[in-house]
């Protein structure tokens, strides 16, 4: 079809995906054109914009009913909800469509990800991951889950499984737990049973979604104040694991080598870092929060942590992340005398010294 259609005959293509039945090879045409409008990232169609209700209605309709053309209409709300308006929109459009004696448009959707749908199961997750960016969000979805334990415990088997053939339209997980796991239920689900541990093998994967998914979502772990002490045990060794992404080519002599855990000890020449600066960052982000009482602090400084961040500070090209770094390396070097808290957490910074030290950042950056 011609991009380019009146808007009343856009309309008409509106209105059609809430009729039941029809041609399904006409609404596939149709659902391949509103692909094509709502993808476009410069501008927003009027006609959408005006009748987006309806046009939401539509494509759950489909995403519900219609197993042939689900996945084309989970790809449009998809363009939909990556965008600001869109998504707020759609949040309003679930908010006003909860019944209590309906399961609900978002248990209904979660039905597709599983072995039997993976092509339209990769599609339903990046709606999942859009929809749960912001927190506020974020619990919307998870409360709509229904039983919240079990479709974890659900996503979690199809992440871990080996799949050849499917595996691929399951990577989009790991950024649903990450968004997830700003939820204080969703962290204390994942690290009190052994599914964090699961994890561990995608940290080096080649697979940069899943490598990406997985190094956020223990990033998102690390704002647990109270486990803090069992992350870093070493029964399970995050540390290490946190380290690796950052360290290089480097080599050290003897001495400063007995600091290091085995895994960091003679890395070879041919070690790359992280080439990922989002993903460099939230494991900067994971040590900080971890470096924030004194028992953890002296934990992170005995297994020569120091020696990571000081070889990464000069290789790492990008100014906010070397910030990021000082600040980190700031923390390390200092004596607890001269920190003078147990805990940064209980320390109450005056307004007038956080816009300082806001001011003093952006000068580093300019």
């Amino acid at each position: 079809m011609d991009s380019e259609i009146p808007h009343h005959l856009l309309l008409v293509m509106v209105h059609s995906l809430v009729v039941d039945g029809g041609d399904p090879k006409l609404k596939s045409d149709i659902l391949q054109h509103l692909l094509v409008l709502t993808a476009d990232k410069h501008k927003e169609n009027k006609v959408i914009v005006d009748n987006m209700d309806e046009l939401l209605r539509g494509l759950f309709k489909v995403l519900e009913t219609d197993k042939v053309n689900a996945n084309a209409a989970c790809l449009c709300l998809v363009n939909i909800s990556s965008k600001e308006n869109g998504l707020k929109k759609i949040m309003s459009f679930l908010n006003s469509n909860i019944s209590s004696n309906d399961l609900g448009i978002i248990s209904k959707t979660i039905r597709y990800i599983d072995q039997k749908t993976p092509e339209i199961a990769s599609s339903v997750l990046k709606l999942l991951c859009n929809l749960t960016r912001e927190k506020n969000h974020a619990i919307q979805v998870y409360e709509a889950f229904g039983d919240q334990t079990t479709t974890l415990e659900s996503l979690m088997k199809l992440f871990i499984t080996r799949d050849v053939q499917h595996e691929t339209n399951y990577d989009y997980i790991s950024y649903l737990l990450s968004n997830l796991c700003q939820l204080h239920e969703v962290r204390m689900w994942l690290m009190n049973s052994d599914n964090l541990q699961k994890l561990f093998p995608f940290l080096n994967l080649n697979n940069s979604l899943r490598r990406a998914g997985v190094i956020m979502t223990l990033k998102n772990c690390c704002f647990e104040l109270e486990k803090h002490e069992w992350l870093l045990s070493e029964d399970l060794d995050l540390l290490p694991r946190l380290l690796l992404p950052l360290a290089g080519p480097e080599q050290f002599d003897e001495e400063d080598n007995e600091k290091l855990p085995l895994d960091l000890q003679y890395l070879p020449d041919d070690k790359e870092r992280e080439p990922d600066s989002d993903i460099r960052l939230a494991l900067l982000q994971a040590l900080t929060q971890l470096s924030a009482k004194r028992d953890c602090r002296e934990i992170i400084r005995d297994q020569g942590t120091y020696l990571i961040l000081r070889e990464f500070h000069k290789w790492e090209p990008n100014m906010e992340l070397k910030l990021v770094c000082e600040n980190l390396v700031d923390i390390l070097i200092k004596t607890e005398d001269e920190i003078g808290t147990d805990n940064f957490h209980d320390l109450d910074v005056p307004e007038d010294l956080i816009d300082k030290f806001k001011k003093m950042d952006e000068a580093y950056l300019s």
